[in-house]
């Protein structure tokens, strides 16, 4: 096998990172350096910091797991994130990353979630230009097509002053006609869904590939599947997330079954999820724990009946379906988005309207009622985990579209 070098350009990259993205850049940067290559990833933890207000140590360029980290440092960082959303990027990000394409000379350069970072993707002298579209950036300055009062976007219209109403930074390099995100020439567009591939080719886009994303095993780190009396929430406490929803159903179906139910995660919402609870006597029943790290969700995730994404707006492919999956465990999830094409009846998992209380609660009852068939609906879901969202799966299809940039 030819040995590869590989450049993940991405703005968050953990410990410094929020979501499923920045994880998926890991995932995969692990995957490529166990197959043998040499992978750099290049990110700016800057935002992070600025939004956390805290400064993560320890985030020198460094080799962790085969891995070469190389730290975008800005000496203005809120300057710099505010120069790059409006303008696209910043004399400092562009001569880094020139630096590190004359130093590192990569194969492939793929380009990950970037914005505060570089907003626009450079031409790069390159075999290979990649750009995974994880979100919605590519068309929507908000990255989630959702407007003031968290209403789906279906038609853009006036998105810079969207972006004043969400009290967000300009982006001027889209004023005008140039909303959606212009590619270098030759870089290849992946998207994780049919969905989303969807929206971004009504607005012009072409995606080139539709590779589902992957996330690793974990049943060595969950363990045997033993599926008790718990539900489970894990990922951003938003208002889009359908939280609030999940937790109403919870409470309206409270008295038609015994589950639990793990929130767990940080944001926005997570004191008035706290008050809500105490408010209707469930503190007994429903745990908000706050940010957990996977390895301390594992045993929740080992003993639940189901995972549930009560997402409301358009989800791409969110990665707590396929921890889901990889630890045996079915996912109670909302119709709407990419979810639909991950949840097929083949996974033993259940879909429900978005925002539907009722149906939601309902379901609960009935998963309840037929706990009888929780063994099965896991096998179901590790079978899809397996044929579907495998690392070796991903990275057999991932390494034929870098073969056809490279013909």
């Amino acid at each position: 096998m030819e040995t590869l070098k590989f450049l993940n350009i991405t703005m968050n990259y953990p410990p410094a990172h929020f979501g499923g993205d920045a994880r998926f850049v890991e995932y995969l940067s692990n995957e490529l350096v166990g197959a043998g290559h040499e992978v750099h990833v290049f990110h700016n933890p800057s935002v992070f910091e600025l939004l956390r207000k805290e400064k993560i140590a320890n985030l020198e360029e460094t080799t962790q797991a085969g891995v070469h980290r190389h730290v975008h440092r800005a000496k203005m960082p809120t300057l710099d994130a505010l120069l790059a959303l409006n303008f696209g990027n910043t004399n400092s990000s562009r001569h880094q990353l020139e630096q590190l394409l004359d130093e590192v000379r990569p194969d492939v350069v793929h380009w990950h979630n970037t914005k505060g970072f570089f907003a626009k993707p450079l031409p790069v002298k390159s075999s290979v230009a990649l750009y995974t579209a994880h979100d919605y950036f590519a068309v929507c300055p908000r990255s989630a097509l959702l407007r003031p009062g968290y209403r789906i976007c279906r038609k853009p219209f006036l998105c810079q002053m969207c972006l004043l109403r969400w009290r967000k930074p300009s982006q001027l390099w889209r004023a005008g006609s140039r909303r959606t995100l212009r590619f270098p020439e030759g870089t290849a567009i992946i998207s994780p869904s049919t969905f989303l591939a969807g929206v971004l080719e009504r607005d012009g886009i072409k995606v080139h590939h539709i590779l589902r994303s992957f996330v690793p095993d974990t049943r060595e780190l969950v363990g045997e599947r033993n599926p008790g009396k718990s539900l489970l929430y894990f990922g951003l406490l938003e208002k889009q997330k359908g939280v609030l929803t999940l937790l109403e159903a919870f409470d309206r179906s409270r008295k038609d079954h015994d589950f639990d139910l793990w929130i767990v995660g940080e944001g926005s919402l997570k004191d008035r999820i706290r008050s809500k609870v105490d408010e209707l006597k469930l503190s007994d029943r429903v745990k908000v724990p706050g940010f957990t790290p996977l390895e301390r969700i594992a045993p929740i995730l080992r003993e639940s009946a189901a995972v549930v994404v009560p997402s409301e707006n358009y989800e791409n492919a969110p990665l707590a379906v396929l921890e889901a999956f990889s630890s045996g465990v079915p996912v109670i999830g909302s119709d709407i988005g990419g979810l639909p094409e991950i949840l097929g009846p083949e996974s033993g998992s259940r879909v429900f309207p978005p925002g539907d209380v009722n149906q939601l609660a309902e379901i609960m009852r009935d998963l309840w009622n037929q706990r009888g068939n929780l063994m099965e609906l896991g096998r179901l879901a590790r079978t899809t985990y397996e044929r579907d969202f495998h690392p070796s799966v991903h990275l057999k299809k991932y390494m034929r579209i870098v073969s056809q940039g490279t013909s």
